[in-house]
């Protein structure tokens, strides 16, 4: 009994008490929003758009609009969508400055490129 009364005013006394204070971080530096995923459409065996320029750290969402599997493959091997089929998507984020031509393994004459330019 004794302790039933206790565990009660103890939980009226924390409740009393209000929420714990939220820490201060005055000197935290802000960080920038991240930027929207630019999307790239693969619809009619093309991707739309074509090309696509972005900064550095951005990333581009790929979307399979045709019933038919697709990839978006580099070029030069440094990235790869691997299988997309209908309705899939796949986000890759392009961390360096570059060019960066692509196609599509099954449907090599699809092609596309990814500008990645530094600000300023």
């Amino acid at each position: 009994m004794i302790r039933s009364a206790f565990l009660a005013a103890a939980v009226a006394a924390a409740l009393a008490a209000g929420p714990p204070a939220a820490p201060a971080f005055a000197d935290a530096p802000a960080t920038a929003a991240p930027q929207a995923a630019v999307v790239v459409h693969i619809k009619n065996f093309a991707y739309d758009p074509a090309t696509v320029t972005i900064k550095p750290g951005q990333a581009v969402q790929f979307i399979n609009d045709d019933e038919t599997p697709h990839t978006a493959t580099a070029k030069d091997a440094s990235f790869d969508s691997g299988n997309l089929d209908q309705k899939a998507t796949w986000t890759h984020v392009f961390p360096k400055a570059g060019t960066y031509p692509y196609i599509c393994t099954y449907h090599p004459y699809m092609h596309g490129t990814i500008v990645v330019q530094d600000a300023g």
